[in-house]
Parts: structure tokens; C-alpha cells; sequence
């Protein structure tokens, strides 16, 4: 790629990836859905950044955004998706790549893995042939026989025989189909894989498996992982660094080891405590009473309030924006008004706080647990 206007002028960053007060909407006759609103996260090099929240948060529309494979009537209406090539000085705004040079990005250096493996592959075609598209499309000075060796090279790489590669979709188990998506993924060898639920619908064991490929690749072959689920206990275990997302907004930001010890956003310590511990002390389950917004019309102020257990007056009247929660946590930033010394009077919340006001709200609910 060449120097012009789809580089920035910022300097060169650790970081492999920043997203920059990103924006998207989906036009529809019943009023604008508000997908993401200035949504900004950062990815360092070989680093696993996991996205959790609930359905409807704006994760998948995120990944998607970012890799540019939003089709209409989704529309990006703001924001920078910044790549900070290892060999470059500069960074490249994905957002302002033409066509071509586009086709030449994805796969290479950013490639995604599909949510629903069985419906990312395509079932008339045999393995090899999937495999060996990318390989013609982004390689053409690849021979036939290099072709057929990097796939297999492939396959081993995720743990699946070699003699499985003339197999079709349906005569591999759920778990060799997601291998086989994570090994199409990995076929250039990007820098950046985003993973969009790449356990879903499958068993625990075949769960565990599959994480503990990605961690085993990602230390084999140091990209980076943007990692998208619902499942904030399976991200404490993967990811390095999480960003909670609620209605389109990121709320709160940690790592995993800050995160499981204090969350700082009610939302966060809401779904933190939406299953049961393995190990240690155990916890009740509360749940978070109510449902996440529509996001067409979006309550003011904080999304949250009409669900938040420790919503005031502000809440519903200023949108909060992402500060520092502790100065002994300088890299947990937190969305919630409870730590802005301006309008809050109340000392910072601990868990027994977070704790003793959801179980109140709890007792007030519908929501109980059987």
C-alpha cells in the first residue's frame, strides 16, 4: 500500500489496532437503530482483547465494522479503525481503503472467524476447496502442490488429520468445523484474527478445546485476537484485556485480573455474578432484572439507569463518559457517573455494595430464580 490519505498522521503506536470514537447505524422504517455510539478500544500486539455483553450490545456490528463487511442499510457514520503495520511508521485507516486495496488487507493482515461454522463453510464444497480459494486469491504465484501442502500444513496446524481435507462440511463434527474455519483464518498467516463466538452451539469439552487451540496458536504464531462473546467466565480465562459493552457503548474496560477482582461498572459486576463459581467462595446468582434498550430509542443519560440498582438523578440526565475508576487502577476505565466526584457524593463502590444493592433490586423483580 501506498502513502496518501488512508494514513494517519499520528505517530506509531504499540499498539497493532485502534478503534476511534466509531460510529454505526442501521437505517429501518420504524426509526434508526443506533448499533454503536463512539465506540473507542485499543488492541496491543499479541494481546487476546475479549468483547462481552449481552445480545443486541453491538459486539458482532463492532467486529464487523471493523473488518468492513457491514452491507446496507448499515451505515459507519463516524470514527477511525486504525492498523499499525510492524513494518511501517505510519498507520493505515481501514476505513479509507479502496476496493482494492481492501482485498489485499483482509486476510493477509486482519482475517474474521465466523459465528455458526457450519453456516460459514460452504456445504457443496470439499475442505480442500475452500482452503485452496484463499490460497488462489490472495497467493496466485502459489503453485497447485504448494497449495496442497500449505492446506494440510493447515489442518495440522489446528489439530485435524490431514486425510479430512477432501471431507465435506457435514462429514466433520462440530468441533473440526470450527478448526477448519480457524485454520481458513490463519491461511496467510494475518496479524489480527477477530473471533465472532467460535464456541457457540458446542458441547463444554469441545469448548475447551477449541480455547485452548486459540491460546496454544496465538503463542505459536504471536497475532493478536479480538475474541466476541456473551460469556464474560469463559473471557476471564482466554482474554487478556476486556471491554464490557452495553447498548452500543463500551462501559467499562480492564484486565481480566482487575475485572474478576473489581468490577467498577454496575452492569459489569451484573454479569460477573450471572453464573455460578467452579472454585472458591460461592456467590448468588442475581441476574441483571429488566432487558437491555431498544436501540432505536435509547433511554438519555446512561443506558443502563432503568436497570442499574444504584442509578440517581444524573443517571438519567448525562451521558457518562469513560474515566478512571482508582488511581490504583490506572487502565480500568469505567463509564458510570458513581465515579465522577462532580456529581457523585458518595464514596466509590466495592463489590459489598454492588452486591447489597442487587440483591435488593433482586427481592423487588420479577426475576427469580427457580
Amino acid at each position: 500500500m501506498t502513502t496518501g490519505s488512508i494514513y494517519s498522521s499520528s505517530a506509531a503506536s504499540s499498539n497493532i489496532l485502534e478503534v476511534n470514537h466509531l460510529s454505526v447505524e442501521y437505517a429501518a422504517a420504524s426509526g434508526t437503530v443506533y448499533a454503536l455510539s463512539d465506540v473507542s478500544i485499543s488492541l496491543a500486539r499479541g494481546q487476546i482483547l475479549g468483547l462481552a455483553g449481552e445480545s443486541g450490545s453491538g459486539k458482532t456490528t463492532l467486529g464487523y465494522a471493523i473488518t468492513r463487511l457491514l452491507r446496507e442499510p448499515a451505515v459507519i457514520t463516524g470514527g477511525q479503525v486504525l492498523y499499525y503495520p510492524s513494518d511501517a511508521t505510519q498507520p493505515v485507516d481501514v476505513l479509507q481503503l479502496t476496493p482494492s486495496q481492501l482485498r489485499a488487507f483482509r486476510w493477509s493482515k486482519l482475517s474474521i472467524v465466523f459465528q455458526s461454522a457450519m453456516n460459514a463453510l460452504n456445504p457443496v464444497l470439499r475442505l480442500s476447496t475452500q482452503i485452496d480459494d484463499v490460497l488462489r486469491a490472495h497467493e496466485p504465484q502459489m503453485s497447485a502442490q504448494q497449495r496442497r501442502e500449505r492446506a494440510h500444513e493447515l489442518l495440522r496446524l489446528v489439530g485435524i488429520a490431514p486425510d479430512r481435507i477432501n471431507s465435506y462440511p457435514h462429514e466433520l463434527s462440530g468441533g473440526m468445523r470450527q478448526r477448519s474455519i480457524i485454520a481458513i483464518a490463519l491461511a496467510l498467516s494475518p496479524e489480527i484474527i477477530i473471533m465472532d463466538e467460535p464456541t457457540t452451539a458446542l458441547d463444554v469439552v469441545v469448548q475447551r478445546e477449541i480455547l485452548t487451540e486459540i491460546v496454544r496458536l496465538r503463542e505459536k504464531l504471536n497475532f493478536s485476537v479480538i475474541f466476541i462473546t456473551h460469556d464474560l467466565s469463559l473471557l476471564l480465562e482466554l482474554a487478556d484485556k476486556i471491554a464490557i459493552m452495553y447498548a452500543g457503548r463500551v462501559v467499562e474496560t480492564a484486565t481480566c485480573r482487575e475485572l474478576q477482582r473489581q468490577p467498577r461498572h454496575p452492569y459489569s459486576y451484573g454479569m460477573l455474578h450471572s453464573f455460578p463459581t467452579l472454585r472458591g467462595p460461592r456467590h448468588r446468582m442475581t441476574g441483571i432484572p429488566g432487558s437491555p434498550p431498544d436501540l432505536r430509542d435509547i433511554p438519555p443519560g446512561c443506558a443502563f439507569h432503568p436497570r442499574c440498582p444504584l442509578a440517581y438523578e444524573s443517571c438519567s440526565t448525562i451521558m457518562p463518559t469513560l474515566r478512571r475508576s482508582a488511581e490504583e487502577t490506572p487502565d480500568q476505565l469505567v463509564s458510570c457517573h458513581l465515579y465522577d466526584v462532580a456529581l457523585s457524593s458518595e464514596r466509590v463502590p466495592t463489590n459489598a455494595d454492588f452486591a447489597t444493592s442487587y440483591e435488593a433490586a433482586y427481592a423487588q423483580s420479577t426475576f427469580r430464580r427457580r
